[in-house]
């Protein structure tokens, strides 16, 4: 949802969900150059507002098919926490079953080939490969966050996905996914500070805060925003 009547009233945003100015299309990128996109779906009704499951998705140039790499949660035959590599859609929802799939960071080029080179490398040692909880973490969420940070992919998932931050249970200070900040986290109460990431406060693996950039309020709810798409 964009235009004139994100701006009707605020509170009738907060009430619905949020509100994105300027979303990022939802569209496969074109071949050629080496391609690294972050994508997320929602979960199924009555926790689709709520909850998401996001992968990383590599193309290396020139070629025709993706490779998605991603944690599955209850997948047949596959036991919980296992990280999965498959050649599927960059934008499908995969089982995630609740659709509304999101883009939340394309990378092209150069930049893209080292990435790609540190997540064939990393994801296979990712620490919590044989564990699984929804809450407070580690799931899908958490991986796509430690990848992130591990491979330099500077992307920050959704608010409303929970595990995102989980840093262990008891207490973990890291950077930012997105690369320009710090954060403290315990399972129950957590803080965030960062020069693009904004400041934000999470409760329950849930975040509320300000994006300094691109400007928007940080919700829990929705699409996450209420304002500007992220990066």
């Amino acid at each position: 949802m964009g235009g004139p009547r994100c701006f009707i009233l605020l509170g009738l945003a907060l009430s619905s969900g949020g509100c994105v100015l300027g979303q990022r299309p939802v569209q496969e990128p074109s071949a050629g150059d080496a391609t690294v996109l972050v994508g997320s779906a929602a979960l199924p009704e009555p926790i689709d507002g709520l909850a998401r499951h996001p992968w990383i998705a590599l193309r290396d140039e020139r070629a025709q098919g993706w490779e998605r790499w991603e944690v599955m949660c209850c997948a047949r035959d596959t036991p919980l926490g296992t990280v999965r590599r498959t050649s599927t859609s960059p934008l499908s929802d995969y089982g995630a079953g609740g659709g509304d799939v999101r883009i939340h960071g394309v990378f092209r080029g150069q930049r893209a080939e080292a990435m790609i080179e540190c997540m064939r490398r990393e994801a296979p040692r990712y620490p919590y490969r044989d564990v699984y909880r929804a809450w407070p973490g580690p799931n899908s969420n958490t991986f796509v966050d430690f990848m992130s940070r591990k491979c330099s992919i500077p992307v920050d998932l959704p608010a409303g996905s929970i595990g995102k931050d989980y840093r262990g249970l008891v207490i973990g200070a890291s950077a930012t996914a997105g690369g320009t900040g710090v954060q403290l986290e315990t399972p129950v109460l957590g803080a965030k500070l960062g020069l693009t990431e904004g400041v934000e406060v999470h409760l329950f693996g849930m975040t509320w805060g300000v994006d300094l950039w691109p400007p928007a309020l940080v919700l829990p709810i929705g699409p996450g925003r209420f304002g500007f798409d992220d990066r």
